[in-house]
Order: C-alpha cells, then structure tokens, then sequence
C-alpha cells in the first residue's frame, strides 16, 4: 500500500507541475496582455479618432469572432447570430450568439475554449506571420540546455532577444514584410481581449475543464518515465509562448505609454487665478 500511495503522491506531483509550467505561464501572460491592449485601444481611440482605430484594426476582430465562431462548431453549440465585422453605435465591432446543452460535458468544456479562443488564435496568428514574414532566427528553438526551470528560462530568454532584434538590425526595417508584420501585429494585437460576455462564457466552463486537466495530467504524468517529470516539448511551448507575450506586453505597453504622454501633453492646463 506504501508503494502504491508513493506512486499517486509523485504521478500527483508530476501532474501539478505540468499544469504549473505548461498551463499557468502562458494564462498569466496572457491574463496582464489584455489588460494592456485594451488600455492601449482607449487610449488609441482618443488620440487618432476611434473610426481609425476600428477601421485599421478590421483584420484583428474578423479573426476574433472567427475564433469564436469556429470553436463553437467544434464544441457542437448552436450558433444563433453571427457579425465577423459590423461597427454598431454601442461599441460592439462584431459578435458570435451561441446556446448550448448544460448537460453535455463536451458542450460544458467548450464554453472555456470559445471564450479564451480569440487569445489563442490571436497569438496563433502571430506566430505564423513570424515564420511566414520574418527570418527564421526571430523564432527559433535551439535545443535546451538540461531540463526544468533552467530550460524554461533559456527559451524564454532566447525567444524574447530573437524578436527583440527586429528594432535594433537597421535590415529588417527596410523589409516590406517587417512593416506588414508590424502593421498584423498591431491590429490582431490589440483585439486579443476578451469582452464581458467572453468572460462570462469562458468562467461557466472553467471548473468543468480544470477537473479535466488535473485527471488529464495525473494520466500522463503516470505514463511517464521514471526521473522525468515534465516533457520538454511542455517546456519548449509555454516558454516560447510567454516570450511572444512578453514581447507583445513590452510593445504594447511602451505604445500606451507614448499616447498617454501625447494626451498629457495636449490636455489644457489650468489657469492660475
């Protein structure tokens, strides 16, 4: 029985820290990206003209309810009303309307995917037009050096440097392809946010899918080999991840704050009596 319970306790242990760097990285990075992005978009609106802003920034939110729209269908929830891109006098740009059956654990999970799947799509989309725009050594995966946390730290390290050369080698810039990866970056960047009614819909299916993963990681941290306690493809993705996010936090956050300096600056001044 002692074995048994030292067996559970370790397969238990694996699985934690499997979710812990494969799983959590990534959700916090993620979770302070939109808060970022969305202060950025306000701040946009009120220097250049929210017209602008919606406009340019099309791409982004036709690919934000697409995600929404395709994880419904793959999750099997009734689409009811869908806009990929229609700006209404309200603030709402585009809109996916679903239902689905409270009973279906299936159905259930999904209510997680569809809500988050705009960030993920979103930083999908990033990463294609990384390897599809820039050189192959703005994103590369050299092999790691040993396991765990230092592996997690060089990969995220190497991927953060990679894409920080893109504004400090004067070639890139001359590129067209740079400045169509700037321009994709900007506007898919700034709708990976997630309204009220994805977070809603994200929350409702949040314990369901947490109990799933745990069992999941308890199954395949059981499964693995003795001494090894977190695959490094894990470690390779959610590190390559948080640099990317990283990344577009920086980015996105230095932009803030020149548009919060440029209305600083153009904000009447008090007159002194």
């Amino acid at each position: 029985m002692s074995e048994i319970g030292e067996a559970i306790a370790k397969a238990g242990l694996s699985a934690l820290l499997l979710l812990a760097a494969g799983v959590l990285p990534p959700l916090a990075a993620g979770t302070v990206l939109q808060l970022v992005t969305g202060r950025f978009r306000r701040r946009a609106a009120e220097v250049f003209g929210a017209r602008f802003c919606i406009w340019s920034t099309a791409p982004g939110v036709m690919l934000h309810e697409f995600s929404h729209a395709l994880l419904c269908v793959v999750f099997r929830h009734r689409i009811t009303d869908f806009a990929l891109f229609s700006p209404q006098k309200n603030g709402n740009l585009g809109w996916v309307a679903h239902k689905w059956n409270p009973r279906s654990l299936w159905q259930n999970i999904g209510c997680f995917f569809i809500g988050v799947a705009p960030i993920a799509f979103g930083v999908a989309a990033i990463v294609f037009l990384t390897l599809l725009l820039l050189p192959a050594e703005s994103l590369p995966f050299p092999p790691l050096p040993g396991s765990g946390l230092e592996a997690f730290r060089f990969q995220f390290r190497t991927t953060f440097l990679a894409l920080c050369r893109f504004w400090i080698e004067p070639d890139l810039l001359l590129r067209w392809r740079s400045w169509l990866w700037l321009y994709a970056v900007f506007a898919i960047g700034s709708q990976i946010t997630l309204s009220r009614a994805d977070l809603a819909g994200a929350g409702s299916g949040i314990a369901v899918l947490g109990t799933v993963l745990v069992l999941l990681a308890v199954s395949v941290a059981a499964l693995l080999p003795p001494g090894i306690t977190l695959p490094p493809a894990a470690i390779r993705c959610s590190a390559a991840l948080c640099g990317l996010l990283f990344y577009l936090l920086l980015l996105f956050g230095l932009l803030t704050l020149i548009l919060e300096l440029c209305l600083a600056g153009h904000s009447p001044g008090k007159r002194r009596r």
